[in-house]
């Protein structure tokens, strides 16, 4: 794939990355950070394509009973061919071994806070990352964690305290919209190009359509 279009702006042929979650947010993310040229792409998710994920996440009709990783892989492959890509149809919990997920950017887009202590067990003891991006969505918001690996006590400390029940619940049907992964996926991938550039990085990014605001601490 030519990345003429791009080459002035950042060069990501060298980037690994390691996604975690390949749903509403890690799907679209997948896809942009292979159109921006990430060379090394590993997925996990244990999941698969159910009908119920159509509307609001980067699957197709003909992707439904498949691995999502697995279907992952496959549209990346659609969309850029030059992407090595790993796909473990797995998930991450504390007894993973980090070395599964070992990459310079690592991308947690679960839909728990309990998921997101379970993998930041995992990626905070193991030396290899850089950067870990805690990525969040609600039906019309989306929200992101930064963390660099030199620099993670903040978040040692805010993840450890929270809970589940203290994130108010929305119903089933407003959980998730198309838009807002899509938002998500854009966030996402202009962090990253901020990575491989070096420009400075907030801690936290929250974005609500419902308000029209946009926050970054």
């Amino acid at each position: 794939m030519e990345h003429t279009r791009t080459s002035g702006l950042f060069s990501a042929n060298r980037l690994t990355v390691t996604i975690i979650g390949v749903g509403g947010i890690g799907a679209l993310t997948a896809i942009t950070l292979a159109k921006m040229g990430v060379g090394y792409i590993t997925l996990f998710d244990d999941d698969r394509v159910d009908t119920v994920n159509l509307a609001t996440q980067f699957y197709k009709v003909s992707d439904v009973g498949k691995y999502k990783v697995e279907a992952v892989k496959s549209q990346i492959h659609e969309y850029a061919d030059d992407v090595e890509v790993f796909a473990s149809p797995i998930r991450v919990v504390a007894e993973t071994s980090p070395m599964m997920v070992g990459s310079g950017v690592v991308i947690s887009a679960v839909d728990s806070i309990v998921a997101r202590q379970e993998i930041w067990k995992v990626i905070s003891s193991w030396y290899g990352f850089t950067w870990y991006i805690d990525a969040r969505m609600a039906s019309e918001s989306f929200q992101a964690y930064i963390v660099q690996r030199n620099q993670m006590d903040w978040y040692d400390a805010l993840i450890e305290g929270q809970k589940d029940e203290d994130i108010p619940d929305e119903p089933c049907t407003s959980k998730a919209t198309f838009y807002t992964a899509a938002l998500a996926a854009a966030h996402i991938g202009n962090i990253v190009r901020k990575i491989i550039t070096g420009e400075p990085l907030p801690k936290r990014i929250v974005q609500d359509l419902v308000s029209n605001t946009l926050l970054v601490i």
